[in-house]
């Protein structure tokens, strides 16, 4: 009978545990969650012959644009060290010879962009402060620019 019971009080902790449990991993993995289409303005864009789109402010409209194939420059915008996501700050493209191929106001959190392969200079400017990374962009597989401000 006292097996009976720790078993019993074993399935019941279980059962508690359970809503928690699943609670916490659709919060970490939330990439894959469905994504309400209702909730989504993401619009094609192009400056100067490239190819972009930007948003992600939501969680649908952020998993919408990761899904999004056909940009092979992805740039992430955010702030501290956890790196929460920045909207509203200005990016600017260089391609090697420092010309602007470009030039993005209000952008964030996310920018997909189009670009031919080659060396790009991504300059995020958020609150008078300013971060640049260098990018090599190829055919095989998106480069990633992610710009953070501490």
């Amino acid at each position: 009978m006292r097996n009976h019971h720790y078993a019993l009080g074993a399935t019941l902790l279980i059962a508690l545990a359970l809503p928690w449990t699943l609670a916490a991993a659709a919060e970490v993995d939330d990439h894959n969650a469905p994504i309400d289409m209702q909730a989504v303005q993401l619009q094609p864009q192009q400056q100067n012959g490239v190819r972009y789109l930007e948003g992600g402010i939501g969680q649908d409209e952020a998993n919408a644009l990761r899904h999004t194939k056909g940009y092979n420059l992805h740039v992430e915008l955010s702030t501290g060290a956890h790196g929460q996501f920045e909207s509203g700050a200005a990016v600017d493209i260089q391609n090697a010879q420092g010309k602007t191929v470009l030039n993005v106001q209000d952008a964030g959190p996310l920018l997909y962009v189009q670009l031919p392969p080659g060396k790009y200079k991504v300059i995020g400017d958020a609150n008078g402060s300013t971060v640049q990374q260098m990018v090599t962009v190829n055919g095989s597989s998106p480069a990633t620019a992610s710009l953070n401000w501490h």
